[in-house]
């Protein structure tokens, strides 16, 4: 499973004059209402879970990405509460390490 994104200078928390998009973005009818949505990256672990990232800059400036995720649950009733629980604690630990800026 990879990805590969390109960097693109944007600056940042600087709103687009109307009709200028940032380089990386897909052009969709969102840019029309001020928003600007770049080609989703998607991950698959076929049969299993899809992850889909989206990076997304407001009609503000302000850039964040977008998470879409759908994981296959455990069979049974128990079995898919507990799988749900231990990807509900993995996903809040991930997300604070996320958070972080890289050094």
């Amino acid at each position: 499973m990879s990805a590969h994104l390109l960097h693109h200078q944007t600056a940042p928390g600087s709103p687009l004059r109307p009709g200028v998009h940032p380089a990386w973005c897909a052009r969709g009818h969102a840019c029309g209402l001020g928003e600007h949505r770049a080609a989703p990256v998607t991950l698959t672990v076929p049969g299993q879970a899809v992850i889909v990232l989206t990076r997304v800059m407001g009609a503000d400036g302000r850039q964040h990405v977008e998470i879409r995720t759908d994981v296959a649950l455990a069979e049974g009733e128990a079995q898919a509460r507990a799988h749900l629980a231990h990807i509900l604690t993995e996903l809040d630990a991930h997300l604070r390490r996320l958070i972080s800026l890289p050094c």
